[in-house]
C-alpha cells in the first residue's frame, strides 16, 4: 500500500512537472526584430535574407522608399514585415504646417503596402514632440483618419520603443543598438536578451541589418546561440574574450589645465595682472575708482579674459548639452537647425557656435559702453571694468569639468551652466553701474542708453523667438529624446 501511494506521489509530481514545462514553453518570450538601413544604397540580398531567416529574425522593418518588387520577394518567406515612413523630428508647429503633406505621405504608403499579406504594420512618424500632450493630440486626430485605409498595426517610433497608436502604454518593439558594430556591443546585447527572456516579455528587440550581419560574421557564437534560442527558447551566450581598454584622457581635463597655464602666464608676465585680481574682489571701490581715474592703462590682461570668457562659454555650452541633449535629440536639433551641424558633430559644432557668440557680444558690449561714458579717455578704461568679474569662470569651469567627469547628475552641471550665464548677462549692467559712478551730469541718460536699451533689446530678442520662431518647440523636442 505504501509503495502504491509512493509510485502515485511521483506519477503526480512527474505530470505537474510535465505540465509546467508545457506552459513554460509557451510563455511569452522576445523575439528580434531588423531595421534596415537602407534599402537603394544596401539593396537586399538572398544570402541576407537566409541568414536572417536560420537565426530567428521574425519581424524585418523597412523604409517606405523600398520597391515592390523587393516587398514580393519576401512572399515565400516567414517574415513579418513593417513599413516606416522618414518622417521625423516633428514639433506640434511642424505638424500644424504639414498636416496635408504628412497625410497624403502616409495614404500613398498604406494604399502601396496594404495588399501585400507579410505586411503587419505601418510606422507614420519617429521620434517627434510625444512627450507634448498637445502634440499627442493632435497626432492622434491625424492619424485616425488613415485607419481607414488599412486593418494592419499603425504605430510611431519614440526614442527606442515602436508604440502602437491603439496602445500607446503597450510598445511592442525597442531598438537595442544603433551604432555602428562593436564587439563590446556584444554585452549590451547579451544583457537585454537575458533580461528580456526572465521577464517573458512578448516584444520584438530590434537590431540594424548591418550590426547584425557584421556580428554574426565576426563572432559565430552569436549566430549559433540565437539559432538555438529560436528553436529551443532557452538563452545562452558565451561572451568571447575581450581585452580592457583604459579610458582615454578627457581632452576637457586638457582644455581647463591649458586655461590655468594662461592664468598663470599673466599673472608672472603682465605686473598687474595679480594685483588686479585681488582688488577687483577684495578691494572692489578702489579698484573701480584706479580705473576710471586712468591709473590702470594696459588692457592686454582683460582682452585675454575676455578670450579665456569664450572659451570657457563653449565648454560649458558642450558639457551641459552632453549632459542634457541625447545623441538623438541633437540630431533633432541639428536637422531643425542645419546651420549648426558644421562639422559633423552638433555638441562640437554648437560650442563654436556660442564661443564666436560671446566674443561678437563682448565686442560689441565694450564698445556700447564706452561710446556714452564721457568721464572715460580709454576704451582699455571699459575692458578693465568688464573683465574684472570673468575670472570667476576659473571657478565655475574647474567646478564643472570635475563634476562631468567624475559623473554628478545633471542637476549641480545645470546649476553651474546656468551660474555661468547669469555672470555673463549680469556682467554688462554691473559694468555700467562701475563706469557711472564718478559721472556729475548725464548718468541717468547713460543708464538709459546702456543698461534700459540692453534690457529692451534683451527682452525684444526673446518675445521675437518665443513667438515669431519655432526655437523654443524645437529645444524641448530636442530636450524630450
Amino acid at each position: 500500500m505504501r509503495q502504491k501511494k509512493t509510485y502515485l506521489w511521483v506519477l503526480g509530481f512527474g505530470l505537474l512537472l510535465w505540465i509546467f514545462g508545457l506552459s513554460n514553453t509557451g510563455a511569452a518570450q522576445p523575439t528580434l526584430g531588423v531595421v534596415w538601413d537602407n534599402s537603394e544604397e544596401n539593396p537586399i540580398t538572398d544570402r541576407q535574407l537566409q541568414l536572417f531567416e536560420d537565426i530567428g529574425v521574425t519581424h524585418i522593418e523597412f523604409p517606405a522608399g523600398i520597391s515592390e518588387d523587393q516587398i514580393r520577394r519576401m512572399d515565400s518567406l516567414s517574415f513579418s514585415i513593417l513599413i516606416r515612413n522618414d518622417e521625423r523630428f516633428y514639433t506640434l508647429r511642424t505638424l500644424e504646417k504639414s498636416a496635408e503633406e504628412f497625410g497624403e505621405l502616409n495614404r500613398e504608403m498604406l494604399q502601396t503596402f496594404e495588399e501585400y499579406n507579410r505586411i503587419a504594420g505601418f510606422g507614420l512618424l519617429s521620434q517627434s514632440h510625444f512627450k507634448d500632450p498637445d502634440f499627442s493630440t493632435a497626432f492622434e486626430e491625424k492619424a485616425e483618419s488613415l485607419n481607414t485605409f488599412t486593418d494592419k498595426t499603425l504605430y510611431y517610433v519614440q526614442n527606442r520603443q515602436w508604440v502602437p497608436l491603439n496602445s500607446p502604454g503597450k510598445p511592442f518593439g525597442r531598438l537595442i543598438n544603433d551604432a555602428p558594430f562593436n564587439i563590446e556591443d556584444l554585452s549590451v546585447f547579451d544583457t537585454h536578451m537575458q533580461d528580456h527572456v526572465e521577464e517573458s516579455d512578448n516584444l520584438i528587440l530590434f537590431v540594424h541589418s548591418k550590426w547584425l550581419t557584421q556580428a554574426v560574421e565576426d563572432v559565430p557564437e552569436l549566430a549559433a546561440s540565437l539559432k538555438v534560442y529560436h528553436e529551443e527558447g532557452h538563452w545562452s551566450f558565451p561572451m568571447p574574450y575581450q581585452e580592457e581598454h583604459s579610458s582615454p584622457a578627457n581632452w576637457l581635463v586638457f582644455a581647463l589645465l591649458l586655461l590655468w597655464i594662461v592664468l598663470a602666464v599673466q599673472v608672472k608676465f603682465i605686473p598687474n595682472a595679480r594685483p588686479m585680481v585681488l582688488r577687483y574682489f577684495f578691494a572692489h571701490r578702489f579698484y573701480i575708482d584706479d580705473i576710471l581715474h586712468y591709473r590702470e592703462r594696459y588692457a592686454t590682461q582683460s582682452i585675454i579674459m575676455m578670450v579665456v570668457h569664450a572659451l570657457s562659454g563653449g565648454i560649458v555650452v558642450f558639457v551641459a548639452s552632453k549632459m542634457l541633449i541625447s545623441e538623438l535629440g541633437m540630431n533633432a536639433l541639428t536637422y531643425h537647425l542645419p546651420w549648426l551641424d558644421w562639422f559633423n558633430n552638433g555638441y562640437i559644432s554648437l560650442s563654436i557656435f556660442m564661443i564666436v557668440l560671446i566674443l561678437l557680444f563682448q565686442t560689441i558690449s565694450i564698445f556700447w559702453l564706452y561710446f556714452p561714458a564721457k568721464n572715460l579717455r580709454n576704451m582699455s578704461q571699459t575692458a578693465n571694468l568688464y573683465a574684472g568679474l570673468l575670472y570667476t569662470d576659473y571657478l565655475t569651469l574647474t567646478i564643472l569639468i570635475s563634476f562631468y567627469v567624475t559623473g554628478f547628475s545633471a542637476i549641480p552641471v545645470t546649476i553651474l551652466a546656468t551660474f555661468y550665464l547669469l555672470i555673463w548677462f549680469i556682467n554688462f549692467y554691473l559694468t555700467a553701474f562701475n563706469t557711472a559712478r564718478n559721472q556729475t551730469s548725464d548718468k541717468i541718460l547713460y543708464f538709459i542708453l546702456t543698461s534700459g536699451l540692453h534690457t529692451v533689446i534683451n527682452l525684444s530678442i526673446i518675445v521675437y523667438l518665443i513667438l515669431q520662431t519655432d526655437i523654443i518647440d524645437i529645444l524641448r523636442l530636442s530636450l524630450s529624446l
